[in-house]
């Protein structure tokens, strides 16, 4: 057995899924059933029970179950030998996967990219996803750090997750660029009541922050629009077709010209929060990255 086949039959007893461990690893299906029929080939045992249409379509034997705690053990044994090795090089070398909730995955790709830029030899790659499934991402262990704006309801397992506080960002309002708005500080949301808004997608944690900004002033905002992504949002509002309450780093993203306003309402905020794995299940790149982040969002 090789350390590639133990890193592809520990993914898919992990997630009980060939289709997922795959996506985890960023391989194709048949790379990772074939390296795991030539496991089980090379051991003469069963290690994963094929159930097509069964939930989850995958279960671990016994004798896959034993293996199992063995990879994870000699694959983390890997990974800190090689951390130890680079440390001597004066090099970070490996690879990190992050994920980001739609809204804010601009800010995080932006610092993604110094990372990058600092540390040459080290792989990241970024997904962009909702808040619920930040989370998600984080437990199952296929990623190791998120930046999330997390919705209400949405709850982190503290067992498995550590989640910490970052920087509140300010709500500024968007509008057109020759709007009389533009350029106003202290405004009060009311004067914007009767004004169609472009909203992010339903359920997102901006969203919900805008309701309660605008509920504080006693009116419900008319979303002609559900869009959450900066460019498209700018785009909209430039071309007159709503004003956007939205984190005040959207106001500088690349796109038709805007006019912003400041508003007044206290809960005009838009909250971040850095998720990792809890204790020992964050590698030394993903620890840098997390520091990274934490000294540039907190």
């Amino acid at each position: 057995m090789d350390l590639r086949q133990l890193e592809y039959f520990a993914a898919v007893a992990r997630h009980r899924h060939f289709r997922r461990a795959a996506e985890s690893l960023y391989v194709t299906q048949s790379a990772v059933s074939q390296a795991v029929r030539r496991l089980e080939a090379e051991l003469g045992l069963e290690l994963l029970r094929r159930r097509p249409g069964a939930q989850p379509p995958v279960e671990v034997t016994p004798a896959g179950e034993d293996l199992l705690a063995r990879a994870e053990a000699i694959l983390a044994d890997v990974a800190q030998a090689r951390a130890a090795m680079d440390e001597h090089a004066g090099t970070l070398r490996g690879g990190v996967r992050a994920a980001a909730t739609a809204g804010d995955a601009l800010r995080v790709a932006a610092e993604l990219a110094r990372f990058g830029r600092e540390h040459p030899g080290v792989r990241i790659a970024l997904r962009q996803c909702t808040g619920t499934e930040v989370v998600d991402l984080i437990v199952s262990g296929d990623y190791e750090l998120a930046i999330a704006a997390l919705p209400e309801g949405v709850t982190v397992p503290e067992d498995t997750v550590t989640a910490t506080a970052l920087r509140a960002e300010p709500l500024v309002l968007l509008v057109g660029p020759d709007d009389p708005l533009a350029g106003a500080s202290g405004l009060k949301l009311w004067d914007v009541r009767d004004r169609p808004f472009v909203l992010a997608e339903p359920g997102s944690a901006l969203r919900g922050s805008v309701l309660r900004a605008c509920a504080e002033e006693g009116f419900g905002p008319v979303p002609l629009f559900e869009v959450g992504e900066p460019a498209a949002v700018r785009m909209l509002v430039g071309a007159g077709l709503g004003v956007a309450l939205v984190p005040e780093s959207w106001a500088v993203v690349d796109g038709p010209e805007v006019g912003v306003a400041r508003v007044a309402a206290a809960a005009a905020r838009h909250e971040l929060t850095l998720l990792t794995r809890t204790g020992g299940a964050v590698g030394p790149v993903a620890r840098l990255l997390a520091e990274h982040l934490r000294a540039a969002l907190g």
